[in-house]
């Protein structure tokens, strides 16, 4: 919200979704500080107290960092502190409080304060919550975000970043080697998120962009589904000795990757995306919210449920269950998203 608040518009789009890239960057972060420490304190009580006191560190930077920032000028205009709003836009920019850019953000702001405050007088909450799930038109807007958020989840991209080292465990690869590349995995995702948030999203548009990384999902997780299903009954020494056995054993990895790569296309950021464009702005607010709450219960659920899935269903039919949330999951995205997300509206 801050950075939506205080970016230019012409770049508000670009820094809003780098969030979710510098997201990506920190688990690399993370996952390399932790690493090196493991090696060096291994068997030490200093493996998992040293990476805790540094989570302290970031956290005293962005909590000293508050005291820097300048306020939102939008919020500043919506408690009725004009002239701060003013100087704060100034600042923000880099130029003269009476230059027309500034005096351009300040009436787009106000204009759209003013809209919001008439769109939603008189309405009560519970007004507004009948009012995103019984008007037909704008429960069709819900149901599109709440299955964008359910197959977000349920796609396998979370269960495999939660679970990689343990996945990797059924493709026969060592454990010190496992737990290296769930790193690279992690420079793999940030780097994709990246180069796709830049120069992808904004020229193949919303519909495609998740046509094509559910695509690369769904193939990748019927080979993993299909190698595991063929590769349980052989032991580690036979996948090693048998050279068509290895070559499917490292494509299964690549697989993992890609399948990273595939998401970060696709159900990664594009439920943000398409809460943010396609309700009314009279019940955006409480939409967008209830759409996040349903995204952490589909966290939390595939979170508890995937290590029970990996064991019943021997490894393969956990893969191959993901694979089906994709494959549905594509079929929803053809017939049910618009080709332009905001023509929902």
């Amino acid at each position: 919200m801050y950075i939506s608040e205080i970016a230019p518009k012409r770049i508000r789009g670009l820094l809003a979704i780098q969030y979710s890239t510098c997201q990506q960057l920190g688990s690399v972060f993370g996952f390399f500080i932790n690493y090196g420490l493991t090696k060096a304190y291994a068997g030490k009580d200093l493996q998992w107290m040293v990476p805790t006191l540094l989570q302290l560190v970031p956290a005293a930077i962005w909590g000293f960092g508050t005291f820097l920032c300048v306020e939102s000028p939008r919020w500043l205009l919506y408690v009725g502190r004009r002239e701060q709003a003013i100087a704060t836009v100034s600042r923000l920019r880099s130029l003269p409080n009476g230059h027309p850019e500034v005096i351009s953000d300040i009436q787009i702001m106000e204009s759209q304060i003013l809209y919001e405050r008439e769109a939603v007088v008189g309405a009560t909450q519970w007004d507004l919550v009948k009012e995103v799930l019984i008007p037909v038109e704008n429960r069709r807007r819900f149901l599109l975000v709440f299955m964008a958020h359910l197959f977000s989840q349920w796609s396998g991209a979370s269960a495999i970043t939660q679970y990689l080292p343990t996945i990797f465990g059924y493709l026969n690869m060592p454990s010190e080697t496992a737990s290296l590349a769930t790193g690279f995995y992690a420079v793999v995702k940030f780097v994709s998120c990246l180069i796709f948030s830049l120069l992808v999203i904004d020229f193949i548009g919303r519909r495609r962009s998740l046509m094509t990384g559910i695509t690369l999902q769904t193939t990748t997780l019927v080979y993993l589904a299909c190698y595991l299903g063929i590769a349980r009954t052989m032991t580690a020494a036979h996948i090693s000795n048998t050279p068509s056995v290895s070559r499917a054993s490292t494509g299964a990895v690549a697989a993992i990757f890609i399948h990273g790569v595939g998401w970060n296309i696709g159900w990664h950021g594009m439920p943000y995306l398409i809460g943010a464009e396609v309700y009314p702005i009279r019940i955006r607010s409480l939409a967008v919210s209830m759409g996040m709450a349903f995204h952490w219960v589909f966290f939390f659920g595939c979170s508890r449920a995937t290590p029970d899935m990996l064991e019943v269903m021997q490894e393969w039919g956990a893969f191959a269950f993901f694979a089906c949330i994709c494959f549905v999951s594509l079929i929803y995205v053809f017939f049910a998203m618009p080709v332009s997300v905001p023509l929902v509206r």
